[in-house]
């Protein structure tokens, strides 16, 4: 009787009541709050942030959410249904057919083309049935899939106005696809009321006169890669329990944890760790999530394991501690691993392209490649003539009189689209590009493609071919006394016979002061007395943060990539800008890299230093590489050569007492933080933990996916913090060495700011004493020159790259120009093993005169 009334109520429902209850949940929150959860029956639940998480229309349950349900031993979990990997291995082969970007593709078949099919590709278009052999499957490759394009109209006011829009070609229909190449303008225009200012104005932004039709292929599928040439980086996998370093079977993980409502994950974890005894942090981009509980209490090791799922995500060691992070390997590592490989592959397709330019140059059928016929914006003859007669490799000058009707009007158009910046035609520069577009089957063609295959001045000119090779003349040898300014020797010797023949060498060619290089009392003591024999000084030569060999092992600080100081010297050399370094004579040899100044190796060198310096009879103490590498502060004003990511190669501050030490600062460990400047081709974020610094070169900033702002500064700060470590470092060794000998005349390095780049060829050492802020130089290549008669300058060789020191040597002596005295000029052979250092000396300079 009773089930007989439940149902006639049910019945009876108004169809507003009914229609009710079928709506869908508006948020996650909604849905679980439907479950009515009960914990005495069911056990705890975990669910986080579920008012943040919006629903899918059409779907029904926890799929409209993205979610899916699970249980770790007795503790249910509402969690993500999906993750995204990122698979760094790069076991695959490059696939250089699809994986190359399709200029560079269109770029390669046009360098098969015979007369015939130039006709076609500059006409009517070239299409499959004009194709042999290899160029078939090219050709294949070029087209898009899905080929999708829209229609528009010229509005009234210039823009584009859609008529048609996600139009696709059929399988069939692609088969009848053509390629075409056409021309099109580039302008470099003065800016009126500005001397000496131009601007680059590109026709390609003009679609035409008001009431004209086009039509344009979608490219939206071209953008948000997830492969790296052909190899798949990005993938979308069920969810599930990543690989930690944290081991969920340990004992100290076996007990229960109180459950709070409503808490966030870096709280959750800071309980738990004073639970276990373990450190614990979440990095910053998830710690403040919120993490919603049913029930009083669960186990451990599942609490701790349904938090790593919320998050995709896994626990990372860091020295003692454990952070809640995206993967084991570091985002900003692994990003620097994939731009490396990007980077190296990019620059063999550049070498490519450039080869198949200067081939289809020379073919004479560039020449064929026309303006298009119905374009309002074709040049004049004058200014076409112009165009293809100009010299190689340059723009051709212009002025009014070369542009057709309709180039005059699209300057028009363009003042007045750009009020403040009105530009003219006198005076301008042109250039044309080579484009390409497609002939629909409809024999209608769409409007050039996005991407263009180069402007004229690529195909017509190179700057590549090799220069004859030349003997270098023959140099006479130097005498030291020819060198006006005050002139050091800096020489390295770990044992009390290398530091008497340091001294012999110095006496030997006529130098009068001896910076000697040495953590060995006996040495140091030995030098200075058969120095005082020769009359000549003796300087302790310090290089408080220089990794110096195998004996530094377990202080050796690391790059982004992992490497200790000699991994990161062969990945230097391993990278196709060290030959254009060596060639191109920068600065000065690259040095092995550095020690972590949290170390205690580092100290235990500060204290011997220290002790060194109350040596009697010493004339000074010459502190040298003051600023490892990465320790510069904020990463800017890169130079093109050499590139970003082989100045990152050389860029330490990521040993692990380094990493643990920001990490308790900022709740992120610096591997997974990534340098400005390195792109890669694939997007290399992840939910939860999105970075902007991590997007692929073909990202597109829609307003999704925001991260944390607190993400966002969070590389510069910790440029910032490696800064003023070393600084403070610097300043307590100064200090206490001033404190130790207080008489005692103190140089050291200036400290380079503005940039972090892997080459000093400005600046050297400064005096400094007690009370003295720790001097800087301005280091970049449009500062202005510093005050040079303050500084004591380096030439200095090691055992690799190219030796500039003797040209230095011969410019210092020479007193080239009327350039400014230096303090002094320090020859630094202390890098240079101690086997080669004598016949460098004999070589390079005369004998004194014996007296």
């Amino acid at each position: 009787m009773k089930c007989s009334t439940i149902v006639s109520v049910a019945l009876v429902l108004p169809p507003c009541c009914a229609m009710a209850q079928k709506l869908p949940a508006r948020n996650l929150a909604e849905l679980v709050e439907s479950l009515h959860w009960d914990p005495a029956k069911r056990g705890a639940l975990m669910v986080l942030e579920p008012e943040r998480v919006a629903g899918k229309e059409g779907v029904d349950g926890l799929a409209a959410f993205h979610r899916t349900r699970t249980t770790v031993t007795g503790l249910s979990a509402i969690i993500p249904d999906s993750m995204v990997i990122i698979d760094d291995s790069l076991q695959q082969s490059p696939n250089m057919y699809d994986g190359l970007p399709r200029p560079t593709k269109v770029l390669y078949l046009m360098s098969t083309l015979d007369s015939r099919q130039w006709e076609a590709i500059t006409g009517g278009g070239l299409g499959m049935s004009d194709l042999t052999g290899d160029q078939k499957g090219v050709f294949t490759s070029i087209l898009p899939k899905p080929f999708k394009y829209s229609t528009y109209k010229v509005g009234n006011k210039y823009e584009p106005e859609p008529l048609e829009t996600n139009l696709e070609l059929s399988d069939t229909e692609l088969q009848s696809v053509r390629l075409r190449l056409e021309r099109s303008l580039q302008f470099m225009m003065p800016i009126i009321g500005q001397q000496d200012s131009m601007t680059p104005r590109d026709t390609n932004q003009d679609h035409g006169k008001p009431g004209d039709k086009f039509i344009e292929r979608d490219s939206d599928a071209d953008f948000r890669k997830q492969d790296s040439f052909g190899i798949k980086v990005r993938q979308t996998v069920p969810n599930m329990q990543k690989p930690s370093d944290l081991d969920y079977r340990a004992t100290n993980l076996n007990g229960s944890i109180q459950l709070n409502p409503s808490e966030r994950i870096s709280d959750m974890l800071k309980r738990i760790g004073q639970v276990t005894g373990l450190e614990l942090h979440a990095d910053l981009r998830v710690g403040d999530r919120m993490m919603v509980c049913y029930g009083r209490s669960t186990p451990i090791s599942s609490a701790l394991r349904v938090i790593a799922l919320s998050v995709t995500g896994t626990y990372r060691k860091v020295g003692p501690a454990y952070i809640l992070t995206s993967d084991l390997v570091g985002m900003g590592a692994r990003k620097m691993k994939l731009a490396a490989f990007d980077s190296e592959l990019n620059a063999k397709v550049w070498n490519e392209e450039s080869a198949w330019r200067q081939q289809i140059y020379k073919s004479g059928h560039l020449i064929q490649v026309r303006f298009r016929a119905d374009d309002h914006l074709t040049p004049s003859d004058s200014l076409a003539k112009k165009l293809d007669q100009g010299p190689p490799g340059s723009r051709t000058k212009i002025n009014s009189s070369d542009l057709s009707e309709g180039l005059k009007k699209f300057i028009e158009r363009q003042n007045e689209t750009y009020k403040n910046q009105q530009v003219t035609a006198d005076g301008a520069e042109a250039q044309s590009d080579y484009e390409f577009s497609y002939v629909l089957p409809s024999g209608d063609s769409t409007r050039p493609d996005l991407h263009t295959l180069g402007q004229h001045e690529l195909f017509s000119y190179s700057n590549t071919d090799p220069r004859p090779s030349q003997d270098a003349p023959s140099q006479a040898k130097l005498a030291v006394t020819a060198i006006k300014d005050p002139v050091y020797l800096c020489l390295s010797a770990d044992t009390v016979a290398g530091a008497r023949h340091a001294v012999a060498l110095a006496s030997r060619y006529g130098f009068k002061d001896l910076w000697l290089h040495t953590l060995s009392s006996d040495s140091l003591i030995a030098a200075l007395k058969d120095a005082a024999a020769a009359e000549i000084k003796v300087s302790l030569a310090v290089c408080p943060f220089d990794y110096e060999g195998a004996a530094d092992a377990a202080s050796a600080d690391r790059t982004l990539f992992g490497d200790t100081p000699p991994q990161s010297l062969e990945r230097r050399k391993a990278d196709s800008d060290w030959a254009q370094i060596q060639t191109r004579g920068w600065g000065e040899p690259e040095p092995l890299g550095s020690i972590s100044p949290l170390s205690t190796g580092y100290q235990a060198r500060q204290n011997m230093a220290i002790s060194l310096a109350k040596t009697p009879g010493l004339a000074g103490v010459r502190v040298l590489n003051s600023t490892p590498h990465g320790y510069n502060g904020p990463r800017v004003n890169y130079t093109s050569i050499p590139r970003p990511i082989y100045l990152e190669k050389g860029n330490f501050g990521y040993a692990e007492d380094l990493r643990l030490a920001f990490m308790r600062l900022q709740n992120v460990d610096p591997i997974d933080l990534c340098p400005p400047n390195i792109y890669t081709n694939s997007d290399l974020r992840q939910p939860f933990f999105l970075d902007d610094l991590l997007r692929g070169g073909t990202s597109i900033y829609d307003g999704r996916d925001q991260p944390n702002p607190a993400i966002k500064g969070m590389m510069a700060s910790f440029d910032s913090w490696l800064a003023d470590l070393n600084h403070s470092c610097l300043r307590l060794l100064l200090e206490s060495i001033a404190a130790a000998n207080p008489q005692l005349p103190i140089l050291v390095d200036a400290i380079p700011v503005a940039t972090n780049a892997i080459n000093r060829p400005t600046g050297g050492l400064v005096s400094w004493k007690s009370g003295d802020p720790l001097p800087e130089i301005l280091e970049t290549e449009y500062a202005p020159q510093p005050v040079l008669g303050k500084y004591v300058v380096r030439a200095w060789v090691s055992d690799s790259g190219v030796d500039y020191a003797r040209a230095a040597l011969r410019f210092i002596a020479q007193g080239a120009g009327n350039r400014q005295r230096f303090a002094g000029v320090v020859l630094d052979l202390s890098p240079m093993a101690d086997s080669k250092v004598e016949r460098w000396m004999k070589e390079t300079f005369l004998l004194a005169p014996i007296r």
